[in-house]
Formats: structure tokens, sequence, C-alpha cells
């Protein structure tokens, strides 16, 4: 599954030092709901990731949009 993970171009540095996102991972199932999140937020950096769903759970609100692990979320390539 095709999921997006929003942050901020410090953390994207520790992302690609240590090869992963360390739970708890947040994601959005679409990119719209991912720019929102990003513009709301402030964080820059939205980052298209390949997702195993069964390790994903559904976030309490956010339109239903937002999936939310505790496991590690392996980056192959940037």
């Amino acid at each position: 599954m095709i999921a997006y993970h929003v942050t901020t171009f410090k953390k994207l540095s520790r992302y690609v030092q240590s090869g992963c996102i360390k739970g708890l991972v947040r994601v959005w199932t679409t990119i719209q709901e991912a720019e929102r999140f990003s513009k709301q937020t402030g964080r820059k950096v939205i980052i298209r990731l390949k997702i195993n769903k069964k390790d994903f759970k559904k976030l309490e609100g956010h339109k239903g949009l937002a999936l939310i692990s505790d496991k590690d979320c392996k980056i192959n390539s940037l």
C-alpha cells in the first residue's frame, strides 16, 4: 500500500542516517490529506512510502485517513 509521511528536513536527515522512521509512525492514505497536514503543521517534507497495511491501525479522527504503527518503517531510497 502507498502512504505518505509528513516530516521536517531535520527529521528527514535522521531517517536517512538510521535507514528507518522509528515507531510511532503516522502516515496518510492520500496525498491530499498529507498536503493538508503539511500546511497545517508547517512540516514541509512529504515522503511517499510503501507500507504493509497489516502493521498499521487507523488513527482515531483524521477523517479515517490516518494510520499509525508502533513498528519502525524502513526507508529503502529517497
